[in-house]
């Protein structure tokens, strides 16, 4: 028998990973502009709506943006009235 047996279906078999060493050095992410755009127009005092953020570019769902703002330290509150958009007020944590 021999130590480097082919497999029997005909496929070489999966190499394993491997992990890749740096200098100890770690790099920082670059702050996304996007990101500090949603920060600040919820961050308002009277914070922002859906179509706020869709005019400043992000055109994704309004919890993405909630997700996004609450990633960054902030606590997301969502105020609602009688026939006006739902505000999204962010509050230092």
């Amino acid at each position: 028998m021999s130590a480097s047996k082919k497999s029997t279906n005909g496929k070489k078999p999966a190499k394993k990973s491997v992990a890749k060493k740096t200098n100890g050095k770690t790099s920082a992410k670059k702050p996304n502009a996007l990101h500090d755009t949603l920060v600040k127009l919820m961050a308002r005092p009277n914070g922002a709506t859906i179509h706020d953020t869709w005019n400043a570019g992000f055109g994704y769902a309004a919890m993405a943006a909630v997700k996004i703002v609450e990633r960054r330290g902030y606590k997301v509150s969502k105020k609602k009235e009688q026939g006006e958009l739902t505000r999204y007020i962010a509050k230092k944590s």
